[in-house]
């Protein structure tokens, strides 16, 4: 059984402690997309249908990719019922490799926030995120050493990102992705390539600062305490 607390706190130590690893969430959103569900969402982010597949491949790929370092986030069955199990058996992962696609939300925002955020302060950052962030990463309270912007549908639009950032031979970084699925395909394809970094996929968290929910407010950072404090559970 794993407790939505300790999770997060397990994650932050190996971040303090230098351990290299990759994190990559999936959500609802994401399930569909590997599920073929099309969809195009209201809020406009990103969309799921026939010329997605390329796409939907790799990130069914990235869902199933087993590695010592590499974890995978999934629904809880509090958020998402059934799924949280059809997930566990579609990913193949051991439990080990297994934690919360909600890890650094909800009612474990405010740790994200009050530690995640002060330890980022700390290192060499890169991010990717929204094209649109780029005026706003002076108000991140980190600095960024280097910034990739994409596309609301980036993970069709900006798959040569991979290439790019492969051929980047980072070293020691710690690299936060902030961009829907892309950001799964991508945790992927550089952990296989290179693990002399950390990689994170943060999700919305950084919202506060980006703001990049003007589409799409985040129920737990908005102070919804149905959200804010939901302590989410393990099946």
């Amino acid at each position: 059984m794993k407790i939505f607390t300790q999770e997060i706190q397990k994650f932050y130590d190996k971040l303090v402690s230098g351990e290299k690893f990759s994190f990559s969430k999936y959500a609802d959103g994401e399930w569909m997309a590997m599920q073929g569900q099309f969809s195009t969402p209201g809020n406009g982010e990103w969309h799921i249908g026939p010329d997605t597949q390329i796409s939907r491949d790799m990130l069914i790929e990235s869902f199933r990719y087993k590695d010592p370092g590499y974890y995978v986030g999934i629904s809880c069955p509090c958020c998402q019922g059934d799924n949280h199990y059809y997930m566990k058996d579609f990913s193949g992962q051991d439990e080990d490799h297994l934690t919360f696609a909600n890890l650094f939300v909800n009612s474990n925002y405010q740790f994200f926030i009050d530690n995640f955020i002060p330890e980022f302060a700390k290192r060499e950052i890169v991010l990717v995120a929204n094209y649109n962030s780029l005026d706003r990463l002076n108000l991140l309270p980190f600095k960024v050493a280097d910034f990739h912007g994409v596309d609301y549908d980036a993970w069709v639009h900006n798959l040569d990102l991979i290439d790019f950032m492969q051929k980047q031979r980072y070293n020691n970084k710690l690299i936060l992705f902030s961009c829907g699925p892309l950001g799964n395909i991508l945790a992927h394809k550089l952990w296989q390539e290179n693990k002399n970094n950390t990689y994170i996929d943060v999700g919305s968290t950084l919202d506060l600062w980006l703001g990049n929910d003007v589409r799409n407010k985040r129920c737990y950072a908005v102070g919804i305490k149905s959200f804010s404090e939901k302590v989410c559970h393990w099946g």
